[in-house]
C-alpha cells in the first residue's frame, strides 16, 4: 500500500480511537443492550489517576504523528499497568506507521491485539503492512478477521450511522485491498504467473472496488492484475480513472497508459468503456429465513414432545426450561425461614424474609411483596412479585445455593452507583428493577413489546417462560404440519428446525449468542420482537457494542473476560473458534438426561479430555508428555491449563471459554490479581518468574 494510503487509513482508525475513549458511552454488565441507548460513562472516565487520565488524552489530542507517538510511548512506560494500554498501544501503532517506522507499528499493534482484538481497524491497518512486507499468511488472517468483526461490530455510541458506514466502507475495501495485495504478489513470484492466484486477487479487488469505487490505490492493482489475466480494455480502464484522479498513482497509471495506447494517452482512453464497478458485491450477507416456517409461527415446546420425547424429557429437567417459573412450592429453593441467613453487605433491617401462604418479603417501611415467580434454579435463585398491571418486579436479593445465603447480587456485578443495587429503593418498583426489561430478554421465549403504549418495555408479553425449544430450533408449527404430511425433507440445516450438526460453527454460535453474550446489540422487530424474528432469519439480527464501551469490572487487566455474561465473546476469540470448528454443542448439550449430577450439560462428563481430544487426537496418548502432570489427575485435565478458573459466577469461579496456551508475562506485568496465571494458582508457592521461565521452556 502506498504510504498515501496508510496514513488514511490511520486517519479513519484514529477517529474510531477518539469516539471510543472521549465519546462512546458506558453499559453495565448483564443488561439489555439497544440499538441507540445511551449509558452514563467512557473508558477513560474510569480511570481514578486524573494524571494517567490526563497523559493519555494529551496523546490522543496531540496535533502531530511525532508527538502522538512520544506522548503514547511515554504514557507506556509511565503507565505500565494501565487500564488504557491497548489504547496507548493502538495511538503508538498508528503514529509510527504514520512516520513509516513499521516495526514498531507492528510490535505495538500486536500487544494492542492481545489486549483487545476485537479492534478491524487496526487490523486492517496491520494487514496491509503484513502484505506490504510478505508476512502474507498473517496478513490473509487479520484481513479476514477484521472483516467478519466489520460484519458484526455496532457502531460507536458517539458516532451517527452515516459516519460509521463512510468509515465502515473503507476498512473493508483496505481489508480486501490487503488480501489482493498477497494473492497478487505471490502469484507474480512464480514464472509463468500463478491464473488462479491471480483470478481470486481480482474477485478481491472487485470487492474493494464495490466498498471503495474511488480509490486509486484499488483500481491501480486492479488494472495491473487485469494486464496480467489478459484483460488489456479492462486494465486500461481502470488505470485511466487513476491517471485522471491526478492522485499519487496517476504518473505510475499514466506510464502503462502510454504502453498501451501506443500513441496519444488522452485519445486512447477516451473510447475505453467505463470501469466496472460490481455494487452487489457490498449487499450484505442475507440470511432468508423460511417464510412458510416464519409466517405459520411459533407453538410452543409442547408441540416437539411427541416426536422428541427423550430430547423434550431432558430438556424439562435443564436451567434453561426452569429459568423463569410461576410459584409452585417444589420450585422455592431459597431459605424464607425467620433465621435466614443474610450477606454482611446487606443493611440489618432492610428487608426479611417469610412464608404466609407463599414466600414473601418484608421492607422496612413494612410493605410486603409476595413470590409470584421463581428465576432460575441451578447455582442462584431469584424471586419476582407480580404487580396489578402485568409488570414483574425482581425483588432485589437473590438466594445463592452454594453459600446458603442471600446476597444482593446487583451490587456484586454493578458498577458503584447501581439503581437497581439499592435495598431500600425497590418499593418504588422502579424500571431499574423490572423482570421484563432487564431479564425476560434472556430468560423467556418470543418476548415481544407494543411500543405505542406507555413503559412498553416494563410491560413485554411472551409465549413461553424460561427458554424453550423454538428459541434455538426455531418456529415449529409448519414442521409440525410437514411431519402431518409425511414430508421429513429438510435440505437447509440453517432453516427451521435449526440442526447444529450440519451448519457452520458461526451459525451454530449465534444461536446460543442470543442471551450468552453480553455485548450483543438488539434492535426491536417490527410487530416489537425483542428476541425472535417474524421474518427473515428466525435468529434475530444483533451486532457486537465495543468494548469500551463496558465498565471496567467486567475485565481483567490483561483484556481477558472477568465476568461469566461474556462467555460468547471469550469463546469467539479461541482458536478452536477463529481456526478451527467448534461451537458451543460442541462440548454441551441440553438434552443430556443427567442434570441433576451435570449442571453444566457437559457431553463427556465422565472424560472432559475428550472435548478437546474430539480434534486434538494428536494427543490421545500423549496426556502426560503434554500437560507436564500425571495422567488422570485434574492437572492433567485439558481444561485445568486451557480454560482455567478465572471467570466470576455467583459467588465461585467459572472456566474462562477463552482456550488459549498459558502465559505469564502479562502476570509479571499486571500481578495475580489482575493477570491470573494458571501455575501460579495451583503452585502458590512459587513467584510469577518461576512459572514464566516453565512456559517458555515448555514451548521451545
Amino acid at each position: 500500500m502506498h504510504n498515501e494510503g496508510m496514513r488514511r487509513l490511520v486517519a479513519i482508525a484514529l477517529s474510531l480511537t477518539y469516539v471510543s475513549a472521549k465519546l462512546a458511552c458506558g453499559q453495565d454488565a448483564d443488561t439489555i443492550v439497544l440499538k441507540d441507548e445511551k449509558r452514563k460513562f467512557t473508558i477513560v472516565s474510569q480511570i481514578q489517576d486524573p494524571a494517567e487520565a490526563a497523559a493519555f488524552l494529551a496523546a490522543l489530542d496531540a496535533p502531530d504523528s511525532k508527538s502522538r507517538n512520544a506522548l503514547a510511548n511515554q504514557f507506556l512506560n509511565r503507565y505500565p499497568r494501565s487500564w488504557l494500554l491497548a489504547q496507548a498501544s493502538d495511538l503508538a501503532a498508528r503514529s509510527a506507521v504514520d512516520r513509516e517506522q513499521y516495526p514498531e507499528a507492528v510490535e505495538k499493534a500486536r500487544f494492542s491485539l492481545r489486549l483487545l482484538p476485537e479492534n478491524p481497524s487496526l487490523l486492517v491497518l496491520l494487514a496491509n503492512i503484513e502484505a506490504q512486507q510478505a508476512d502474507y499468511d498473517q496478513a490473509v488472517r487479520d484481513a479476514d478477521l477484521a472483516l467478519e468483526y466489520l460484519d458484526e461490530i455496532e457502531r460507536p455510541s458517539g458516532m451517527n450511522q452515516t459516519e460509521w458506514n463512510a468509515l465502515r466502507l473503507q476498512l473493508k475495501s483496505s481489508a480486501y485491498f490487503a488480501r489482493a495485495r498477497v494473492e497478487a504478489s505471490q502469484a507474480l513470484r512464480k514464472q509463468p504467473a500463478d491464473k488462479d492466484r491471480l483470478a481470486r486477487s481480482l474477485a478481491s479487488l472487485n470487492r474493494a472496488a464495490a466498498w471503495n469505487s474511488k480509490d486509486d490505490e484499488v483500481l491501480y492493482l486492479r488494472g495491473i492484475v487485469e494486464l496480467q489475466l489478459q484483460q488489456p480494455r479492462a486494465a486500461a480502464a481502470d488505470l485511466a480513472f487513476v491517471w485522471r484522479s491526478g492522485g499519487p498513482m496517476g504518473q505510475k497509471a499514466e506510464v502503462i497508459l502510454r504502453r498501451l495506447a501506443k500513441g496519444s494517452v488522452e485519445d486512447f482512453v477516451s473510447g475505453l468503456p467505463p470501469r466496472v464497478i460490481d455494487a452487489s458485491l457490498t449487499h450484505e450477507a442475507q440470511r432468508n429465513g423460511d417464510s412458510q416456517a416464519l409466517t405459520n409461527g411459533y407453538v410452543g415446546p409442547e408441540a416437539c414432545r411427541t416426536c422428541h420425547a427423550k430430547e423434550y424429557n431432558a430438556w424439562r429437567t435443564t436451567g434453561m426450561a426452569r429459568m423463569l417459573q410461576p410459584y409452585r412450592p417444589e420450585n422455592v429453593v431459597g431459605d424464607f425461614s425467620a433465621n435466614a441467613s443474610f450477606e454482611s453487605t446487606i443493611q440489618p433491617g432492610s428487608i426479611q424474609v417469610g412464608f404466609d401462604k407463599k414466600p414473601f418479603f418484608r421492607f422496612a417501611n413494612n410493605q410486603r411483596f409476595n413470590v409470584d415467580y421463581t428465576i432460575g434454579s441451578k447455582w442462584q435463585q431469584g424471586y419476582a412479585t407480580k404487580l396489578p398491571d402485568g409488570r414483574l418486579q425482581v425483588l432485589p436479593v437473590e438466594y445463592n445455593l452454594q453459600e446458603k445465603k442471600w446476597i444482593n447480587y446487583w451490587q456484586m456485578i454493578d458498577p458503584p452507583g447501581s439503581a437497581r443495587a439499592v435495598i431500600e429503593d425497590f418499593p418504588k418498583l422502579t424500571a431499574a428493577t423490572n423482570y421484563q426489561q432487564n431479564c425476560a430478554i434472556c430468560h423467556t421465549s418470543q418476548l415481544k413489546i407494543d411500543e405505542s403504549a406507555e413503559d412498553s418495555f416494563e410491560h413485554g408479553t411472551y409465549l413461553q417462560p424460561g427458554i424453550d425449544c423454538e428459541m434455538c430450533h426455531g418456529p415449529s408449527a409448519w414442521h409440525v404440519k410437514q411431519i402431518g404430511k409425511g414430508s421429513l425433507e429438510h435440505t437447509d440445516p440453517k432453516q427451521p428446525p435449526f440442526d447444529f450438526r450440519r451448519v457452520s460453527n458461526r451459525d451454530a454460535v449465534r444461536v446460543c449468542a442470543q442471551c450468552h453474550r453480553q455485548s450483543a446489540v438488539r434492535d426491536i422487530g417490527a410487530g416489537g420482537e425483542l428476541n425472535y424474528s417474524s421474518k427473515g432469519d428466525f435468529v434475530p439480527t444483533t451486532w457486537l457494542r465495543s468494548y469500551d464501551a463496558f465498565s471496567r469490572k467486567a475485565f481483567y487487566k490483561d483484556g481477558r473476560f472477568r465476568e461469566t455474561t461474556f462467555i460468547v465473546e471469550a469463546f469467539t476469540r479461541s482458536a478452536c473458534y477463529l481456526r478451527g470448528t467448534a461451537q458451543c454443542a460442541s462440548c454441551h448439550s441440553p438434552h443430556l438426561d443427567n442434570f441433576a449430577t451435570n449442571e453444566t450439560s457437559l457431553k463427556y462428563l465422565k472424560n472432559p479430555n475428550e472435548m478437546c481430544l474430539q480434534c486434538h487426537e494428536k494427543y490421545r496418548n500423549r496426556v502426560a508428555e503434554h500437560s507436564r502432570h500425571e495422567a488422570g489427575g485434574e492437572a492433567s485435565r485439558c481444561v485445568t491449563c486451557h480454560m482455567p478458573r478465572i471467570a466470576e459466577a455467583l459467588l465461585f469461579k467459572a472456566r474462562s471459554h477463552q482456550i488459549e496456551a498459558p502465559t505469564a508475562d502479562l502476570t509479571e506485568r499486571f500481578g495475580q490479581q489482575e493477570s491470573p496465571n494458571v501455575c501460579v494458582s495451583c503452585h502458590s508457592e512459587k513467584a510469577v518468574g518461576w512459572a514464566k521461565e516453565q512456559l517458555a521452556r515448555w514451548q521451545r
